[in-house]
Parts: structure tokens; C-alpha cells; sequence
């Protein structure tokens, strides 16, 4: 088994370039991507929104540390799929109220293929909730994660 090396805090560095009030080109360590709005929100809709992103970022982060914690404990396992739902209270946005929290609830489902019993995946999930920065980020921010795991045994 590989170890993974620690490190210090690392910084991330991003570029932003925005051609209109909705569309912003993205660059960071020489890839790019683009993050817009739909037409009715005066984008063009060649990208996912802000809040897609974000929510997008969550479900990469869950793959990443699932994965990475099931190697450090040389657990097998696979990844089928990851599905999320965020219900975004959308008034603070509209600017009816102030919305301190504005995903109050998050759906978050991961199916696995793995032989670990009932026992390793609960340990797995309690690490990876801390461990996965943007888990961590969003029930910092009052975000309530719903996480359903479907386990098939390989």
C-alpha cells in the first residue's frame, strides 16, 4: 500500500475572467471551465451555475476521500454512482429575506460495490464526513447532509 505524503496548508489559486454579468471562464493550474447561468437568468447556459459547481464540487469531494480512506484502510471498493440533491432556500437570493443558510438540506446518495461489512462502511462514512473538505465546509455552514449509501456486494 502506497502513503500518501502529508502536507502543510496548500494554496489553490484561481483565475476569473467574466465577459458578461453571468458567464465566468475559470482557470486554474492550466485547465479551464466555464460557469454560467440559464437564459432566464440572463445566461447563455454553456455551463453549470455557481451553485451547481459547488454542489458538484461536494459530490467530487465524496468520491475522492471515499476513495482514498477505503485505500488507506485496504478496503476494495467501487464506486458506481453519486447522486445529490440540494434544496436551495432560493428567498435570500431574491432578496426577501436573509437566508443564513441557503442550502438547508442536501441529499447525498453513494453507491458502493464493496465486500466491507456494515461496520467498516459506518466507520468509512463518519471519516469521510470528516475528512472531505467541502462536506465539512457546508455543515460548517448549516447545511444539513442526508447521506444514503446502497452497498453491493462485489
Amino acid at each position: 500500500m502506497t502513503t500518501v505524503r502529508t502536507k502543510p496548508i496548500i494554496r489553490v489559486a484561481l483565475e476569473g475572467h467574466c465577459p458578461t454579468m453571468s458567464l465566468t471562464e475559470v482557470k486554474v493550474r492550466g485547465h479551464s471551465f466555464v460557469i454560467d447561468e440559464p437564459p432566464y437568468r440572463h445566461g447563455t447556459d454553456v455551463g453549470p451555475t455557481p451553485l451547481e459547481t459547488m454542489l458538484g464540487a461536494l459530490v467530487a469531494c465524496t468520491n475522492v476521500i471515499t476513495r482514498r480512506v477505503a485505500h488507506e484502510r485496504g478496503i476494495p471498493l467501487t464506486i458506481a454512482k453519486i447522486e445529490l440533491v440540494g434544496h436551495l432556500d432560493h428567498r435570500g437570493i431574491d432578496d426577501e429575506v436573509e437566508v443564513l443558510v441557503p442550502f438547508p438540506r442536501i441529499e447525498l446518495g453513494v453507491k458502493v460495490r464493496t465486500q466491507a461489512s456494515e461496520a467498516e462502511i459506518e466507520d468509512m462514512r463518519a471519516e469521510i464526513a470528516r475528512r472531505c473538505p467541502m462536506s465539512v465546509i457546508l455543515r460548517q455552514a448549516g447545511s444539513r447532509i442526508e447521506e444514503t449509501w446502497t452497498v453491493e456486494r462485489s
